[in-house]
This record gives structure tokens, sequence and C-alpha cells, in this order.
């Protein structure tokens, strides 16, 4: 039984993978356009994208703000999007309900870049989807989590003799009929859930977003300090009527508050993984 309950459907782990990738891409091309903003490249896909906005009575700085809590988002939602397919392809139910959520998300924030390599990769990421969600893939689910079991064995037919049926033969009667051994066999019990690999999941998820939000956060005070600090203060989030001073002061706060969160969720993500490949091996 433990040999079909492993049994992936085909294609499984070639979806997820494809997902993955899609999402790798688009946290890998957010974060080129956040380290190369001040750059020739970088500033003709800024202004690709805020010109719209400027057009429509919008200030600039307002505009490039959006666009990086745009680029920001669409880098998280990416990230879970390759965290939670990785999981799906190992059997975890919850990734893909997960999956399921950030998928089209992640879809429609690439549509707003408006490029046809964005339009093309949303439009395939959601017939992806529909992949997770075939037949096979969701009675292996319901395998793996208890609330279907294994199709029995076919027994071979007809069922041999039994001991009292050659000797009725041997008297002249007629060979009574037994049913088989497993025919009245109780049905195996559910396998018992396994809190710490669910906890090492959630922890995993969970410390892999902050260390992916702290590493973006990073990245942009480091390459654009200043223009963040501006950004603050000339467009309307300025709600509580900082000073430059306290801004920055802000920001460096938040900084050495991301290089305190960043070390510890990396040693999360550690530990949650060794737990998982411990489980799995035992397993």
């Amino acid at each position: 039984m433990t040999e079909q309950r492993a049994e992936r459907p085909p294609g499984l782990v070639r979806v997820c993978a494809y997902l993955g990738v899609i999402g790798a891409f688009h946290v890998i091309e957010a974060l080129v356009v956040l380290t190369g903003w001040y750059s020739e490249t970088g500033e003709e896909q800024v202004k690709r994208f805020t010109d719209p906005l400027v057009t429509d009575g919008l200030d600039r700085g307002d505009a490039e703000t959006i666009y990086r809590v745009y680029l920001g988002i669409l880098a998280m939602v990416a990230a879970s999007v390759l965290v939670f397919a990785v999981y799906t392809a190992m059997g975890h139910a919850a990734s893909r309900i997960m999956l399921t959520v950030t998928t089209p998300l992640m879809a429609l924030l690439g549509l707003a870049q408006g490029s046809l390599v964005s339009m093309v990769l949303s439009f395939m990421v959601v017939a992806l989807l529909a992949q997770v969600w075939r037949p096979d893939v969701r009675r292996w689910f319901a395998l793996l989590g208890g609330k279907e079991l294994p199709p029995p064995t076919p027994a071979a037919w007809p069922p041999p003799p039994t001991a009292s049926a050659d000797q009725g033969e041997q008297a002249g009667a007629s060979p009574q009929w037994a049913p088989p051994p497993h025919a009245y066999a109780p049905a195996p019990p559910h396998a018992p859930t396994d809190t710490i690999k669910i906890l090492s999941i959630i922890a995993l998820i969970l410390c892999s977003v902050v260390a992916i939000g702290c590493g973006l956060f990073l990245v942009m005070y480091e390459f654009a300090r200043d223009e963040l600090v501006r950004q603050q203060l000339d467009s309307g989030m300025n709600w509580m009527n900082l000073t430059e001073a306290e801004v920055r002061d802000t920001y460096h706060d938040m900084a050495v508050m991301s290089w305190v969160m960043l070390p510890l969720c990396l040693v999360g993500v550690a530990v949650s993984v060794v737990l998982l490949v411990r489980r799995r091996r035992r397993t």
C-alpha cells in the first residue's frame, strides 16, 4: 500500500517545475529592475511603466513609487508561487491550495507589465494551474491525506480450492466455495498526522516569504536610499509630516531590523529543511 500511495500522477512534477520557473523568472525580473533603477535600460523600463500614469496626471515621483511597490508585490507573490509549487510536487495539500490562490494573482500582476512575454506567461500559468486539479492528481492527494484507500489487488479467479473442497471432491460431493482471505480483512488504518512535518512546512513557507521581503528591502535601501527618502518626502505618503532626518532614521531602523530578521529567517528555513529531510528519510 505504501508504494501505491507514493505513486505520483504523470506530469505533476513537470507542471510544478514550469510554475516554479515562471515564478523565479518574475522574481529575477523584479530584482533586475530594482537594482538597475538608474541604469539606461532600467530607466527605459521605468518610463515605459510610469509614463501612462504621468499622462493621466500623476506626479512622476508617485508613479515611480507605485512601480516600486508593484515590483515588490510581484516578487513576493512570484516567490510564494515558487515555494508552493515545490511543495505541491511533494504532495502537500495545503500548498496546492495556496498555489491555486497565488498563481492567478501572479498572472494578473504579470499582465500589468504590458509586455508580450508577460502576457504569454500569464496565460501559460493559468493553463498549467488547471493541470494541478486533474482527477488523477486529486485522487493522489486524497490517498496521501487518508481520505481514500488504494484499490485492492484483484484476486485470482477462480479461487484455489480449499482443503474441505478437495475432501468433498474425493467423496463425490460438490465442492464448497470459500471467500478469499482478504474479503473480510479490516481496512488498514489511516496514517497518523505528522505534526512536526506540518509545522516545518508552515515555518519554511513563512520564513521564506519574510526573508525574501527583507532581502528586497535591503537591496532597495542599498542602491536607492536617497531616492526612497525623496519619494517619501515628495509624495503624499508622508502622513506623519516627518522631516528628512526622521525619514532617514526610520529607513535605517527598518534596515537594521531587516538585517536581524534575514539571518533568523534563513536559520528557520535551514532547520525546516533539515526536519523535512529527516522525516522523509524515516518514511
